[in-house]
């Protein structure tokens, strides 16, 4: 889903580069979930959208705005550019039904991106440059996890994505499996509760874990729950890859509700993300100073995205959004990933250069 999202943003970057409209582009975001208290009762992001609009054209020239409504989209004329992307916008609304969370949308005369994030954002409306940050920001917090919780004959798989808060919580899987070969009594003993048959469990409680992981795009890190001496044994005969993902075990009953695992595993998450970014910025910053494929600041990271020498982009959270987008649309057209870090690893980064970038080359 994630990594559906980066590619086609980075091919409606391209399109606004290739075509001159860099400075035409519609940027909406939307808060659409209906379970939203901004939606309760009378779903607001229509108002907010109306007004929006409205701000936007009250600096535009009056003969665009009287043309959207009567404006065909082959008509390429220069002053038709507002009117082609009202009338692709309201195309769009007329057969839009909610789904996600937040509706993301960036319109040019001639194409449009939509994407429905699986997490709750702020509305926000913009024309001309391509406001992307927002959008980079999202796919890069909200990561998902593949939570797998065991009982004596069950395991329970959880793709999840965490919003802000408990209740900000989107499910992608929630699957139960059941163990299809049961013991007998004679067939075990106190002593030994992992048999033979609890082995073939496990190695094929491995060998499906294995298989999700690796087919999927999105998928970070993993957290085991419920029955730790199976949690334990499953991870033995996973993949070295995969099980290298494990960050936690916890014990969360099989059974628990989804917001209840959400709040238990998010101060494990948010601790697993925070020691990354950590690990992450005192590279960068050593590679740098020691001249390595690294560079710090803004001159020296422009510089490095011109001549398509940057592999990852890092920069602080909360950032001048301004001055980042820019450079953020650089690293979409160079293929460059893109990493906000937050807490005492923004903190330092904010002291040696304010951001920074990995290279392939020392550019």
């Amino acid at each position: 889903m994630i990594h559906q999202a980066e590619t086609m943003l980075q091919e409606f970057a391209a399109y606004a580069r290739d075509t001159e409209y860099e400075e035409d582009i519609l940027s909406l975001y939307l808060v659409v979930d209906p379970a939203d208290e901004r939606n309760q009762g009378q779903a607001k992001w229509p108002i907010f959208l109306k007004n929006a609009l409205a701000k936007i054209e009250e600096g535009l020239d009056p003969e665009q705005l009287k043309q959207w409504k009567n404006v065909r989209l082959t008509n390429t004329s220069e002053k038709t550019t507002w009117a082609r992307i009202r009338l692709r916008l309201e195309n769009f609304l007329g057969r839009y039904m909610p789904e996600g969370k937040t509706l993301v949308l960036f319109i040019g005369p001639d194409r449009e991106l939509t994407y429905e994030l699986p997490v709750v954002l702020s509305n926000f409306a913009y024309y001309g440059k391509p406001q992307i940050a927002k959008f980079m920001r999202a796919l890069d917090e909200y990561e998902e996890y593949m939570v797998v919780l065991f009982a004596q004959d069950r395991a329970r798989t959880i793709n999840i994505f965490l919003g802000e808060s408990a209740t900000d919580v989107t499910i992608h899987i929630d699957q139960t499996w059941d163990r299809k070969t049961h013991k007998t009594a004679h067939d075990s003993t106190q002593a030994d509760r992992l048999d033979e048959i609890d082995r073939r469990f496990a190695r094929y409680a491995a060998g499906e874990l294995d298989r999700h992981f690796l087919g999927s795009d999105d998928i970070e890190r993993i957290i085991f729950g419920g029955n730790m001496q199976l949690a334990h044994t499953v991870r033995n005969y996973m993949h070295p890859y995969v099980a290298d993902k494990v960050i936690a075990m916890l014990p969360i009953p099989i059974d628990t509700s989804i917001h209840n695992i959400a709040a238990q595993i998010r101060p494990v998450a948010e601790e697993a993300e925070r020691e990354f970014e950590g690990h992450l910025v005192d590279n960068l910053i050593s590679r740098a100073l020691a001249r390595g494929r690294a560079v710090l600041g803004q001159e020296a990271v422009n510089k490095a995205l011109d001549s398509y020498a940057v592999s990852k982009l890092v920069l602080p959270y909360p950032t001048d959004l301004v001055a980042a987008e820019e450079m953020l649309v650089k690293a979409l057209n160079s293929s460059a990933d893109t990493e906000f870090v937050e807490g005492k690893a923004a903190e330092k980064l904010q002291g040696n250069g304010g951001i920074g970038a990995f290279l392939y080359y020392t550019a």
